[in-house]
């Protein structure tokens, strides 16, 4: 079974970080954990790095750091660095940034 899961995750990335099968926002038809990570993967890829409140606003991602932990696991290359940042509240809070360092997953035997 965990050999299946780890095929299921190859496909996953080769389909992400194919230029062909380049996936956009039109395509994303519902808001599961699947296209969660794919319109996150899909963001990184094109900018590079979103923090965790962009990841909210921009791509209606409850949670990104479990998102960006999942692209992780799957071999993805993602920094997270540390920011302050001050809600429409003037209340400051400790957020993620997720900096994507390469661009193709690394093959992971978990």
């Amino acid at each position: 079974m965990a050999n299946n899961d780890s095929a299921k995750r190859k496909g996953l990335a080769t389909l992400t970080t194919n230029p062909k099968a380049k996936t956009t926002q039109s395509k994303f038809t519902d808001n599961s954990a699947l296209n969660q990570r794919l319109k996150l993967l899909d963001y990184l890829l094109e900018h590079g790095s979103i923090s965790t409140s962009e990841a909210r606003e921009k791509l209606d991602i409850y949670y990104p750091p479990a998102r960006a932990f999942e692209l992780k696991r799957d071999g993805y290359q993602i920094l997270t660095i540390w920011n302050s940042w001050t809600s429409e509240h003037g209340i400051q809070h400790r957020i993620g940034r997720y900096v994507l360092t390469q661009k193709h997953p690394l093959d992971c035997e978990a």
